[in-house]
């Protein structure tokens, strides 16, 4: 992705440079624009497509995420079942049985509470993720404006250059945006990774 974008920026600055200084012939020029506009609609179908099966992908793993701690919980509440059955077997009075049963009631209900954080944790990196997506998507549609805008400059022969500047900076401005979206995912990426394995 970077180097999509750092593509897309030399691409613009070429053809500004190229319109600006007449070293490029002009059909040289309208083939590769219109060519770099073809790709960039390209991409955006296939970006558009791979967010929405990372966004698939996200929430089939919170359903086994749910799953596999519901799953541990379910053996840790079984192990204190066990537990507090022995104990009741070898109590001799009713109120040692009751701290038993009080105990597995309070273990019981802490165990399952705690995996709510967690829970919520994943439901929350998941909706963060598709937000982001979401975000990545219309920043690169800037961009890709932004090289249909030149593209038709340049199939026109206008030489504006305060126009192309302001083209160049919508493209510097977007792409820095993705870049800083693309970390903050790594960054929950990694938070959520790190929440799971403190998981027992």
């Amino acid at each position: 992705m970077y180097q999509t974008r750092r593509r897309t920026r030399l691409l613009l600055l070429l053809f500004a440079v190229a319109l600006s200084t007449g070293c490029v012939t002009p059909v040289v020029v309208r083939s590769m624009s219109a060519q770099l506009v073809r790709t960039q609609l390209a991409y955006s179908l296939s970006l558009h497509s791979y967010f929405a099966a990372v966004e698939e992908f996200a929430d089939a793993q919170v359903k086994i995420a749910d799953y596999r701690i519901d799953e541990i919980t379910a053996q840790m509440n079984h192990a204190y079942g066990l537990r507090a059955g022995s104990g009741l077997g070898q109590s001799a009075t009713p109120e040692e049985r009751q701290r038993i049963i009080d105990q597995l009631v309070k273990d019981v209900a802490g165990n399952t509470s705690a995996d709510l954080p967690l829970k919520r944790k994943i439901i929350d990196a998941v909706a963060t993720l598709k937000q982001r997506d979401r975000e990545l998507e219309a920043a690169y549609l800037v961009i890709l404006a932004a090289s249909q805008k030149l593209d038709e400059y340049i199939r026109l022969k206008k030489a504006d250059e305060a126009a192309i500047l302001e083209l160049t900076r919508a493209v510097g401005l977007n792409s820095e945006k993705i870049t800083s979206i693309v970390d903050e995912i790594a960054k929950i990426s990694q938070d959520l990774a790190l929440s799971m394995t403190k998981t027992p």
